[in-house]
């Protein structure tokens, strides 16, 4: 694993957005094959739920969070140096969905603004990343952005594409700020493995594959095993360097895959359920977005005064897979936000199927 300890660098707020839609998944009972969707319900615990329309992107729900965090009042545009945007569905090819944030934020030249493409583990890779920054620059402050529009999808002319996640993921994204704080501090702990990332692939869409379905070809059992096997492993090595044990923790939050996922985890860290923050039943599995989005939806009504000890493990797509453990003050996590934002860039969606201008 790759260690990191971030003296000095405190998370200051966390924000979460979602769509308005909500998906109800009992509705799908009326599909050709009932019995596929209560075993699904079953198994993964998702009962609800969200979906944006045609006319919002992941870059909307960023935005959203992001200027939720700004309006609280804990950031102005020009202190911001650094904001890091993760996602798997960006606005655009190019330029980076971060770009497009920085402009509505209204955030100074004075910053280092980029993409990363990441899906489940992108909070922990966001967070670190962005506090390595801070520590060897002259940045004060730092946004992360994180999350996806998996549920809406794509739109298509030519074609309907197939989808074999229809039912689990669910649309939401996170703005996670950063900033220098002497009396705090942070820990990290990062792992990857490319030679198992055709285990959870989305290959089609993109220069290799332009055309394809919408699916995400994998290995269900080994994506299970890996999750089940590596998440605990790395969770326990990170509180033996940390010299802390699941006891000092107020919560274990997971990357909200399913309940069968996040009830195995726990169980080998020896962390009780009641102490894992569940938003899935409501929310869907809501990609990288979905660490912070447990902490929002716990947290984000709660009016006291008080500062509690989190530690949260992000694992997916990579495969990729991390820990980290921080404290934060409840009063800093802002409830989560109905995201009615939308862009108008500009650019026409009206274009035939050969690509000429209507």
């Amino acid at each position: 694993m790759v260690f990191s300890n971030y003296e000095g660098i405190r998370i200051a707020s966390i924000a979460a957005s979602v769509p308005e839609m909500v998906i109800n998944v009992m509705s799908e009972l009326d599909n050709p094959d009932p019995k596929y969707v209560k075993s699904f319900m079953k198994n993964t615990g998702i009962l609800e739920k969200r979906k944006s329309g045609f006319s919002q992107t992941a870059g909307d729900f960023s935005f959203s969070a992001a200027k939720q965090i700004m309006d609280a009042g804990y950031y102005k545009p020009e202190e911001i140096g650094v904001l890091i945007n993760l996602t798997q569905t960006p606005d655009y090819r190019t330029p980076a969905t971060a770009l497009v944030i920085q402009k509505r934020l209204g955030l100074s030249m004075d910053c280092l603004v980029f993409d990363i493409n990441l899906g489940c583990s992108g909070f922990v890779y966001g967070v670190s990343l962005a506090a390595s920054i801070l520590k060897t620059s002259t940045a004060t402050k730092a946004l992360v952005t994180v999350g996806d529009t998996l549920a809406r999808g794509r739109r298509h002319r030519k074609k309907v594409m197939s989808s074999n996640t229809g039912l689990l993921f669910g649309d939401a994204c996170a703005a996670i700020l950063l900033e220098k704080s002497e009396d705090n501090g942070f820990s990290s702990a990062l792992m990857s493995d490319g030679t198992r990332h055709a285990a959870l692939s989305s290959p089609y869409g993109a220069w290799r594959h332009p055309e394809g379905p919408q699916s995400i070809p994998g290995d269900d059992v080994a994506v299970f095993n890996f999750t089940i096997g590596e998440v605990p492993m790395l969770l326990e090595e990170y509180l033996q360097k940390t010299g802390t044990t699941a006891d000092d923790y107020d919560d274990l939050v997971l990357h909200q895959a399913n309940m069968m996922i996040l009830k195995t985890i726990a169980k080998r860290v020896g962390m009780p359920m009641e102490k894992v923050p569940v938003c899935l039943d409501r929310y869907g599995n809501t990609s990288g977005c979905s660490v912070p989005l447990a902490i929002v939806d716990k947290y984000g009504t709660c009016e006291e005064d008080k500062e509690v000890n989190l530690l949260t493990s992000s694992f997916g797509i990579g495969l990729s897979w991390g820990v980290v453990g921080f404290r934060i003050n409840v009063k800093d996590i802002l409830p989560i936000r109905i995201g009615k934002d939308t862009y108008d860039d500009g650019y026409s969606d009206d274009y035939t199927d050969d690509g000429e201008l209507k």
